[in-house]
């Protein structure tokens, strides 16, 4: 049976961060296009999830059950609100993140409820919906913030409206500041 090509199915599965994945079935025929796809497959694979965004979120995350800290930017001495979301953003690649809940309220590009993304920034007032932004969170998906709470001395995650009638409205790191 000389000259008779058998092909052989081999499926390979690659997942990503969001668990969605993506199947590629190789058979020896085409193995040296095949493998250049797989390959490419495979980079893309590896960067799916792998925005500055979801990479402010898991430096955020690492960070849970540290001590809430007034004034506190860094792990070593603990985080307020704003602090976490600055240094969570500056390991992410973003250096020009202010400082204060306030000023990143006025920095960041508005956005709605539906339009969050891991990485959005949520504001809330001790004075209400229209009193002066006076808390931060770091939005990370699935309805949920990570946060520096002072009511809870620590880093942790919470719902998005863990604090009823005092979230202000949502804000995305412009694009200009993206690395």
């Amino acid at each position: 049976m000389t000259g008779t090509n058998i092909a052989i199915p081999l499926r390979f599965v690659i997942e990503s961060s969001s668990n969605s994945g993506i199947a590629f079935v190789l058979t020896r025929r085409r193995s040296v296009a095949a493998a250049a796809t797989l390959a490419l497959l495979l980079v893309a694979a590896s960067l799916a999830g792998c925005t500055p965004g979801q990479s402010a979120v898991d430096h955020a995350r690492q960070q849970i059950g540290r001590p809430y800290t007034y004034g506190g930017a860094s792990p070593s001495g603990g985080f307020d609100c704003s602090g976490l979301t600055s240094w969570a953003w500056k390991q992410a690649g973003v250096t020009s993140i202010p400082r204060t809940s306030r000023d990143q309220h006025a920095w960041a590009k508005a956005i709605t409820r539906q339009e969050l993304q891991p990485g959005d920034l949520v504001f809330y007032s001790s004075g209400g919906p229209s009193g002066t932004v006076s808390h931060v969170a770091l939005f990370i998906g699935d309805g949920m913030i990570v946060h520096a709470s002072s009511s809870h001395d620590r880093v942790e995650e919470a719902p998005v409206d863990y604090w009823s009638g005092h979230l202000v409205g949502y804000g995305r790191i412009p694009a200009s500041a993206l690395p």
